[in-house]
């Protein structure tokens, strides 16, 4: 039962929202999560009171140890969900919706020097799996895009001549992003190899030579941040930090950022206004009247 309510819920979410396979599996990861628990108390998903999710925001914290971050998506995840089984007439009640959780801090994306982006992009790659991951870092830093985005960009989609590639984004939504000189060398030196081996239409494959899974990217960057021997975090969501900052730093409209980002409201694309003492520094002394060289 409780299997055909998530299913359900799911189809109906990707209907009507355009949720990515990403999402819609983070979704389903977390519902199970609710459901075992549910069922380690003797009860369905649709026999939960309020109560019952006050318990469960408990356990997410206290037992589980979550980060108020993960313990903010999955209440909200469920939340949604209840509201979903409410409408239908499943459930009288959410058992979620007086449940309070607390804003989290707002941190600091991790962002990568100039310095580490060009030590990552200098990298050998003289074999399949070598070109598969240099090209993979260069064309998330040089486009900002999502790393699902990039796993679903077919070869047809690359205009070589115009250095673009218009991806899905969100909601469905297409929008163009631009690669440079460098970053088209690395692909066809990519895809030389891997058109020795197989045909795919998609543009990151795997050594099967199917679509790259977000397992393998997930150990192509661990991978990475060991051999480089980094202590910060290295995602595909860094190099787009990354790439949104530096544009920042060298004087881009917020506006432009958001465009290339493919965010739909600015306040999304505010999070990246956060700047660097270095930047700082030179504003205020090319601005403030204090600030500027004194000429002798």
């Amino acid at each position: 039962m409780h299997e055909t309510l998530i299913q359900e819920f799911l189809e109906t979410q990707k209907q009507i929202r355009n949720l990515s396979d990403h999402t819609l599996l983070a979704y389903r990861r977390d519902l199970e999560q609710l459901s075992l628990y549910f069922a380690s108390l003797g009860i369905g998903l649709a026999e939960a009171s309020r109560e019952d999710g006050r318990m469960y925001l408990r356990f997410l914290k206290f037992d589980k140890h979550y980060k108020e971050t993960t313990v903010n998506r999955k209440i909200s995840c469920a939340r949604t969900f209840y509201t979903s089984l409410c409408k239908q007439g499943v459930c009288s009640a959410n058992p979620f919706s007086l449940v309070v959780t607390h804003r989290s801090q707002n941190h600091l994306p991790t962002v990568l020097s100039v310095h580490e982006v060009a030590e990552l992009l200098s990298q050998s790659y003289d074999d399949f799996r070598s070109a598969c991951a240099i090209s993979l870092f260069t064309l998330l830093y040089d486009t900002g895009c999502r790393i699902s985005e990039v796993l679903n960009i077919e070869e047809d989609a690359i205009e070589w001549e115009k250095r673009r590639i218009l991806v899905l984004g969100k909601g469905s939504k297409s929008r163009y992003v631009f690669f440079t000189n460098h970053c088209r060398k690395v692909l066809q030196t990519y895809l030389s190899l891997k058109r020795e081996r197989f045909q795919s239409p998609y543009l990151f494959c795997s050594i099967q030579g199917k679509q790259l899974p977000m397992s393998t990217v997930g150990s192509i960057f661990a991978t990475y941040r060991r051999r480089l021997g980094w202590q910060k975090q290295f995602t595909p969501h860094v190099l787009r930090h990354t790439y949104a900052t530096h544009l920042l730093d060298n004087g881009a409209d917020i506006r432009l950022v958001q465009e290339l980002l493919g965010h739909a409201s600015i306040s999304t694309t505010q999070i990246y206004t956060h700047v660097s003492k270095e930047r700082l520094a030179r504003v205020y002394k090319s601005c403030h009247p204090h600030g500027r060289k004194q000429h002798e």
